[in-house]
């Protein structure tokens, strides 16, 4: 089986319009010694005809007839693939062309100890189909510590040596959220990071995803914390957040007993992240309200915020 470089994997479910824009931007890439795994889970729409359309035998197009869940199409992707490299895109994301190219050149030739490079990306919100945010990483090198406070890698924006998986395993599967940070941090145990600082991902923001869906975040969340509880042991700063998190989430799913026990724990652990505070006051007046106020405080803050231009060429926005 002939070894290629890359090896780009796109998991989708019903998102045949997005899907094509996702594929096109690879197939847009400067760097062309690829393979485009596409891993239809069990969709119901035209992702058949749309990836058919593109008549290009680098696309490698598997159908899933009842639907597995990302984690598992992920894990058997990963298994099948014939690339030096592991590269992620959800199918509601773009790349920009340069992105494998620049990630390729800094891997290529690099001591055994880096196992990942990531990028900046753009993060758009679909309802409003605007960028609102663009986020250029900071931490390079053994990056856990860092890693351990919140997850800032976009799965978009990852390129890793398949060697990785090979030593570390694959996504694991108990996770119904969080399954991407938990592979980094596994990673970053291992392995340093780099990155490339511009962002070369349009990541978009959708509203019915699965960071959007509190009970899964919850699960995950908790996951994350028992099976890395060894880690966030040494860091009560990490462990706050987390628990900050867990809390929100637990407050939005309408629990706000368990949302104000974690905020609590939240603060005992970091007592100076002033978040906390202002979250269990308004967590205090019941999960409407405070879904309510955050919703508010959150349309305001984005239409506030003006379109965002890189280096005088506007960015792509999610009807590009």
């Amino acid at each position: 089986m002939k070894m290629l470089k890359v090896s780009v994997i796109i998991p989708t479910h019903n998102r045949a319009e997005l899907l094509e824009k996702a594929v096109q931007s690879i197939l847009d890439q400067t760097f062309t010694d690829f393979e485009i795994l596409v891993c239809d889970d069990a969709s119901t729409d035209n992702t058949p005809e749309v990836i058919e359309r593109f008549k290009d035998e680098r696309i490698l197009y598997t159908r899933y007839e009842t639907n597995r869940g990302v984690i598992e199409v992920r894990n058997n992707a990963v298994t099948n693939s014939r690339g030096e490299y592991i590269a992620f895109l959800d199918d509601d994301d773009e790349w920009f062309p340069t992105k494998l190219e620049k990630q390729v050149a800094l891997l290529d030739g690099s001591p055994d100890k880096l196992g990942a490079v990531y990028t900046g990306s753009c993060s758009i919100d679909m309802k409003l189909g605007r960028i609102m945010k663009v986020s250029c990483p900071t931490y390079r090198g053994n990056i856990l510590s860092d890693l351990l406070k919140g997850n800032f890698i976009t799965t978009s924006s990852i390129v890793i040596k398949k060697l990785c998986f090979e030593k570390l395993g694959l996504f694991d599967p108990e996770y119904k959220s969080a399954s991407d940070f938990d592979m980094w941090i596994r990673i970053a145990e291992v392995f340093d990071f780099d990155y490339i600082i511009e962002p070369l991902v349009n990541y978009r923001i959708n509203q019915i995803s699965i960071s959007m869906n509190y009970k899964s975040v919850i699960s995950g969340l908790e996951r994350l914390i028992k099976k890395h509880n060894n880690l966030f042991a040494r860091d009560n700063q990490a462990l706050g957040n987390h628990h900050f998190k867990l809390g929100i989430a637990y407050c939005y799913n309408g629990n706000t007993k368990l949302g104000r026990s974690n905020i609590l724990q939240a603060i005992k652990l970091n007592p100076i992240d002033v978040r906390s505070y202002y979250n269990l006051l308004i967590s205090s007046l019941g999960p409407n309200i405070f879904k309510f106020l955050k919703d508010s405080k959150k349309s305001f803050i984005s239409l506030a915020k003006p379109q965002i231009k890189i280096k005088d060429t506007e960015v792509r926005n999610s009807d590009s």
